[in-house]
């Protein structure tokens, strides 16, 4: 029973006694009648209406509440409905979907070219720049061998480091389908794949083939696969460092290339250092050369005032002195003639290279 059908219960109770109460004190009143007939009708329905009324109009409203609560509890649950059946129906393409990339992720070929893209897209996630690019699915040669790392990326001081994508899965998959009492096995045939790879990884030996330092990063393309590895066999790590292989996730490999993109910056700030050196060290020569050419046109300068002093002097003192004898008589024209004077400036010295600022040391 639910809350309102208990107020509906109360309320009747409550009216029933009220018209007991009522029908008990209208009985003794008409008792001593000597006709011996029953109440009047009128004499008992005017009181009873009249406490009725009010009572009358509470269930009224009360019942139009209700009626409206109704209305909405079935709007509300026809809502829920849909939105119980949508959830349902998302649940179970979801379903179906995870059952289709399961059986997807069975095949050794779909399992490869899932953890190369998966590679190439964390290598973009990086940031790497043209300072630190990275190539994929290059080929070397290893003695007689022919090999193919995934991706190859491409270090400061003209050094590679490989990356093999692996994605064992085989016994993962069979874990997330086994009963609990199988858990254990599967975890250890899951991590006894992770060391069989390592051992093949190390094997194909990579770094002689592409000129990197003496490892190669395996990359494994989700989280939880190498943490189940590890919950069977925590010694995987130091297991496969022994034989020069790196296990990464995604986490741990955009750490490692950011750090690779950091020295490609480093790099590049230190060739234009020296760029920046060798441009310093070319004008400071061209300065040198220009200091020579100042100092030569500043003799040139000094000797072209000496020889123009020269020429004042010996104006002044024999043209000049014929000039005005000439102008002196009475038969040549008058006016004064101003002779000219010596020049008493000369260039300024040049620094020479000891002096200059730009000059090596």
């Amino acid at each position: 029973m639910d809350l309102s059908h208990l107020i509906v219960a109360l309320l009747a109770l409550l009216v029933g006694g009220a018209v007991g109460i009522i029908l008990a004190r209208s009985l003794p009143e008409t008792q001593g009648r000597a006709d011996g007939a029953g109440p009047a009708p009128d004499a008992v329905a005017g009181p009873v209406n009249a406490l009725l009324a009010p009572l009358r109009q509470t269930l009224d409203a009360l019942g139009h509440e209700f009626a409206v609560a109704e209305r909405s509890r079935v709007a509300a649950f026809a809502g829920l409905r849909e939105q119980i059946s949508t959830v349902a129906r998302t649940s179970e393409a979801l379903r179906a979907e995870t059952a289709t990339l399961r059986s997807a992720m069975k095949s050794p070929t779909v399992r490869g070219r899932w953890g190369e893209l998966q590679l190439e897209r964390v290598a973009e996630l990086a940031g790497l720049s043209r300072h630190c690019d990275f190539s994929t699915q290059v080929s070397g040669a290893v003695g007689d061998a022919r090999v193919r790392p995934d991706l190859v990326v491409h270090l400061a001081g003209g050094r590679d480091l490989a990356v093999d994508a692996k994605v064992p899965l085989d016994a993962y998959l069979q874990l997330l389908e086994a009963p609990p009492a199988e858990h254990a096995a599967l975890l250890s045939d899951h991590a006894r794949r992770f060391r069989s790879h390592v051992v093949q990884l190390a094997g194909k030996r990579y770094w002689d083939a592409v000129g990197s330092p003496e490892l190669v990063v395996m990359f494994v393309p989700a989280e939880a696969f190498l943490d189940a590895a590890l919950q069977a066999d925590p010694e995987l790590l130091e297991f496969a460092l022994d034989r020069n292989v790196v296990l990464a996730t995604p986490t741990t490999l955009v750490a490692m290339l950011r750090a690779v993109a950091l020295s490609w910056r480093q790099h590049a700030l230190g060739e234009d250092a020296a760029r920046i050196q060798a441009l310093g060290r070319e004008l400071n020569e061209r300065f040198d050369v220009l200091n020579s050419h100042f100092s030569a046109l500043g003799t040139a300068l000094g000797k072209t005032v000496e020889a123009f002093n020269a020429t004042v002097g010996s104006y002044n003192a024999r043209v000049g002195v014929t000039a005005r004898r000439l102008a002196d008589l009475d038969s040549m024209p008058g006016g004064s003639r101003d002779d000219p004077q010596e020049l008493d400036r000369a260039p300024r010295a040049v620094p020479t290279a000891a002096d200059s600022r730009f000059s090596q040391r």
